[in-house]
């Protein structure tokens, strides 16, 4: 589906209800989840460890099926895997054998993209995401950031209807995060597709999104969602300076502080400082 022939108004995604349960377990994973993402939108999920941020992501992508309730893609049931929605997890998840072009290229390889077409896009995403000079490397000659570089720019390539990301800058150094994070926002601008990522560092969660969904401790349950009130583009380095971003910090540090052990639970990313 093309960026024109998508409504900017419409609801990408719809959870109603849901909740999930693992054979063997004792309670459940997600328990009467129900939140909207509209089309063009970016949402952060956090919560503590074993909320089920990243099943809910393993739900949007069809990759799962709910116990009870549903979800909705487009207006429909997903019920199978969901062939729009492109899927960033913590690991770059690059194919060894094939180079970063290769790599980038993949799914438009697999659409049967004409190759001269397919080339051109390749190289243009190779420019954008600061990869030239490198498209016959392989991955194991890559650094972090750069693998991580790489799986954005397969993900976002042929254009998706949503993108999935489980803590997409979760490994990398404070200097590549920061720098990935304004990337992202900037080829994302270009995209205007809608996309969904899972994060434990609150600063990140406010410079990305318009919408942050807060989980409870599990079984998760959805505790609130906030909308971000920063127009796009950003610029990340002049948010932090906004009496905006502090009071919207110190809400979401509320909820999330009120959700965790601290001497034994994820405790996100303080105000004025990032995950390494």
């Amino acid at each position: 589906m093309s960026t024109q022939q998508r409504d900017p108004g419409a609801e990408a995604l719809r959870f109603e209800h849901v909740t999930l349960e693992f054979a063997g377990t004792r309670r459940p994973a997600i328990e009467e989840v129900s939140f909207r993402v509209p089309r063009g939108k970016i949402v952060a999920v956090i919560g503590p460890s074993g909320c089920g941020k990243s099943t809910i992501l393993n739900l949007a992508a069809g990759l799962l099926a709910p116990t009870r309730g549903e979800v909705y893609f487009d207006g429909e049931r997903v019920s199978a895997v969901n062939s729009e929605a492109a899927y960033v997890t913590q690991q770059a998840n690059l194919l060894p054998w094939l180079s970063v072009k290769a790599n980038i290229g993949l799914a438009l390889k697999f659409r049967k993209v004409p190759k001269g077409e397919r080339n051109d896009r390749i190289a243009r995403w190779i420019k954008m995401v600061g990869l030239a000079g490198f498209e016959e490397h392989y991955p194991r000659e890559l650094s972090g950031g750069m693998q991580k570089r790489v799986s954005i720019a397969r993900a976002l390539i042929y254009n998706p209807s949503i993108v999935l990301m489980d803590e997409p800058f979760g490994p990398l150094d404070a200097i590549t995060r920061l720098k990935l994070q304004q990337e992202l926002l900037n080829l994302w601008q270009e995209q205007e597709g809608t996309l969904i990522f899972v994060t434990h560092d609150l600063n990140e969660a406010i410079y990305l999104a318009d919408e942050v969904i807060v989980m409870s401790k599990g079984p998760g349950t959805v505790r609130q969602v906030l909308q971000v009130p920063f127009e796009r583009p950003r610029a990340i380095g002049s948010l932090v300076e906004s009496p905006a971003f502090s009071e919207l910090y110190n809400e979401l540090w509320g909820l999330f502080k009120s959700e965790i052990d601290l001497f034994g639970g994820d405790v996100p990313v303080q105000a004025g400082a990032t995950a390494g």
